[in-house]
C-alpha cells in the first residue's frame, strides 16, 4: 500500500514540475537591426597655420603675430564673427641641425600659431582659406566638416535601426506562424558618424580667378541594435 502511494506521489510530482516549467518557458526571438542616415553637413572647422623661422627671437616673434593678425582681419571682413575664430595651438622652440660631424647646430626659433575657424555657411570655406593663405598661412592643419545637431542625426540613425529590428522580427515570427508579443531586451551597440561622402562644392570668383575648390560631401551616421522579443506559443 505505502509502495502504491509513494507511487502516485512520485507520479503527480512528476506533473507539476514538468506543468510548472512549461509554464516558465517563454519563446523567444533575437535579431539585429541597422540603421543609416545621410545629410549634408551645416558646418565647418578649417585650422590655418603660420610657421615663422628667425635668427632672432623678437623679429620672429614679431613676425608670426602679424601674419596671424592678418589672417584673423582676412576672415572677419568675410563675415565671420570673431567669436568664431580662435587660437588652436601656439608654439616657440629653438631649432638645431646637425652637420657632417654630427655636431648641433643651433639654426634659430620657429613659432607656430595655429588659428581655428568655426564657418557656418559652408560656401565661404574656399574664400576663407585663400584669405587665410594670402594673408601669411603658409599650412592647412585640417578642414572638418560636421553636423550641428549631432543628436538628432544619431537618434534618427538609432530609430532606423530599432524600425529595422522590429520588422526582421515579424517576418521571422509570422513564418513560424507566430506573432510578436512583446520586447524583452535591447542592446544599443554603437552609433557612429563616418567621414563625408564627396561632393564639389565649386566655385569661381570672376573678379580674382579660382578660388580653391572644396567639397562638402554628405556625412553618414549608422547605428545599430540587438533586440530580444518575446513571441507567441
Amino acid at each position: 500500500m505505502k509502495l502504491i502511494l509513494f507511487a502516485i506521489f512520485f507520479f503527480m510530482l512528476t506533473v507539476n514540475v514538468t506543468a510548472s516549467a512549461a509554464e516558465q518557458y517563454v519563446p523567444t526571438i533575437s535579431v539585429s537591426g541597422e540603421g543609416v542616415v545621410e545629410a549634408p553637413p551645416d558646418i565647418a572647422t578649417i585650422s590655418v597655420g603660420v610657421v615663422s623661422r628667425n635668427k632672432d627671437a623678437a623679429q620672429v616673434q614679431s613676425e608670426n603675430a602679424r601674419k596671424a593678425t592678418n589672417i584673423i582681419n582676412s576672415v572677419v571682413t568675410l563675415g565671420i564673427e570673431r567669436k568664431n575664430i580662435r587660437t588652436g595651438n601656439y608654439n616657440f622652440r629653438q631649432v638645431y641641425h646637425n652637420d657632417d660631424n654630427n655636431r648641433r647646430i643651433f639654426d634659430g626659433y620657429e613659432v607656430t600659431n595655429t588659428v581655428t575657424i568655426t564657418v557656418n555657411d559652408l560656401s565661404k570655406v574656399g574664400k576663407i582659406i585663400d584669405a587665410a593663405l594670402s594673408n601669411g598661412a603658409n599650412q592647412i592643419d585640417s578642414l572638418n566638416f560636421g553636423i550641428r545637431d549631432r543628436e538628432k542625426f544619431q537618434n534618427d540613425a538609432l530609430r532606423l535601426a530599432v524600425r529595422d529590428a522590429l520588422k526582421k522580427a515579424e517576418i521571422a515570427a509570422a513564418e513560424l506562424g507566430k506573432s510578436i508579443v512583446s520586447v524583452r531586451n535591447v542592446s544599443i551597440n554603437s552609433s557612429s558618424i563616418g567621414a563625408p561622402r564627396m561632393e564639389k562644392m565649386a566655385m569661381m570668383n570672376m573678379d580674382s580667378g579660382f578660388e580653391t575648390p572644396i567639397e562638402s560631401g554628405t556625412l553618414s551616421c549608422s547605428a545599430s541594435v540587438q533586440v530580444e522579443f518575446e513571441i507567441s506559443r
